[in-house]
């Protein structure tokens, strides 16, 4: 087992970063394990392409691993909006989704709605809310076969009660966009029917890098319609057949390098173990909220440990997020703004030097008249 402290010297961000949940820098070992690959790519010594054949199944058993899956429940995907997209396509029937989530899910069931006429959104509207149990169960019906949900919210840094949420949607398929959870949040992901990621924030993978796990009984209610040339076989000549279980729900290659940063990254992620990562990021939110808390900037995320990943979301007092955007912009401290919020994401590698710039960024913040 790695520790802790060694897992987050695999990192190298620059101090003042706080947008993980935007980008996550990708870690030294994979561009380490890209510069390889690489290489072996510019010579294409003899046996190279089966080593770049491997990085398939190496991905699917270490994503297998992390998501309580089988092998051939995982299939690779170059973000996580396709992996939605192919979700998407194979659903059937009413699919309870809120309005307030990232457009990658919602733009995917309309669009899946629009083009097959199979599957139709059942939309919680926007401003109902965090996607609480009691939420989701009062707007469940008859047809609603299945319920899409992100396991961190994007916005609110809000994190659902997944196995709560299992328990009132009963036999309904749950689709999980994992992106803003997976690496830093240790929950049972074998609860979803569909666990949809990508590497390029809390994996720190970099973009081009994704998988999706299905459960057994999603493959068997799904029907795959999107599926290309690596999804299918068949003889020359012969119109292909779509293949059996998650490999039907791929399109082209997957770039075999990207395949590689990724298994690097969550190979990285299973030495430590998600539990001691999730511990780490949860000591640095609790910084982060004492921050706040000392000058006066209001936290609209969650304190309850069990509702929330490595997002804090600050609102200051109306008139006032200019100042504070500008503070942090002069202290050298990288965050997301928006809708008159500030969007704090931390991380294991969150170094004691970057908390102390955003300090300082407060104390100014707090001083400007």
């Amino acid at each position: 087992m790695t520790s802790i402290d060694e897992y987050a010297a695999g990192f190298a961000e620059e101090p003042g970063y706080l947008d993980h949940a935007a980008f996550g820098p990708v870690q030294t070992a994979v561009l380490e394990e890209q510069r390889v690959l690489g290489t072996y790519q510019q010579h294409v010594r003899f046996g190279v392409m089966d080593v770049l054949d491997e990085q398939d199944i190496r991905l699917r058993t270490v994503a297998a691993r992390l998501t309580g899956r089988r092998e051939d429940q995982v299939v690779s995907q170059t973000a996580t909006t396709p992996g939605l997209l192919h979700t998407a396509f194979g659903l059937t029937g009413g699919v309870l989704v809120a309005a307030d989530e990232y457009p990658s899910l919602t733009l995917a069931l309309a669009s899946a709605s629009a083009a097959s006429g199979r599957m139709h959104p059942v939309v919680i509207e926007s401003g109902a809310g965090w996607l609480t149990p009691d939420l989701i169960a009062s707007r469940l019906t008859d047809d609603v076969a299945a319920v899409a949900v992100s396991l961190v919210d994007w916005r609110t840094g809000y994190r659902i009660d997944l196995e709560a949420v299992r328990d009132v949607i009963g036999d309904r398929l749950l689709v999980l966009d994992a992106i803003q959870g997976f690496g830093v949040v240790d929950v049972p992901y074998e609860l979803a029917d569909v666990v949809a990621t990508g590497g390029q924030k809390w994996l720190h993978a970099g973009w081009g890098t994704g998988f999706l796990a299905f459960s057994d009984r999603a493959l068997e209610r799904l029907h795959p319609a999107l599926s290309g040339p690596m999804g299918t076989s068949g003889a020359p000549g012969e119109v292909p057949s779509v293949l059996p279980g998650a490999a039907g729900y791929q399109m082209s290659r997957v770039d075999p390098v990207s395949q590689a940063r990724l298994a690097v990254a969550l190979e990285s992620l299973a030495g430590v173990g998600v539990g001691a990562v999730e511990a780490r990021v949860a000591e640095r939110v609790e910084r982060v909220f004492a921050l706040a808390d000392e000058f006066g900037v209001a936290v609209e995320s969650s304190r309850d440990p069990r509702e929330r990943g490595g997002i804090v979301v600050l609102r200051p007092a109306e008139g006032r997020l200019t100042a504070l955007t500008a503070s942090l912009h002069n202290h050298g401290v990288t965050v997301t703004t928006r809708t008159g919020t500030v969007r704090v994401s931390v991380f294991a590698s969150t170094t004691d030097e970057t908390l102390g710039m955003l300090r300082d960024a407060l104390v100014s913040f707090a001083t400007m008249s």
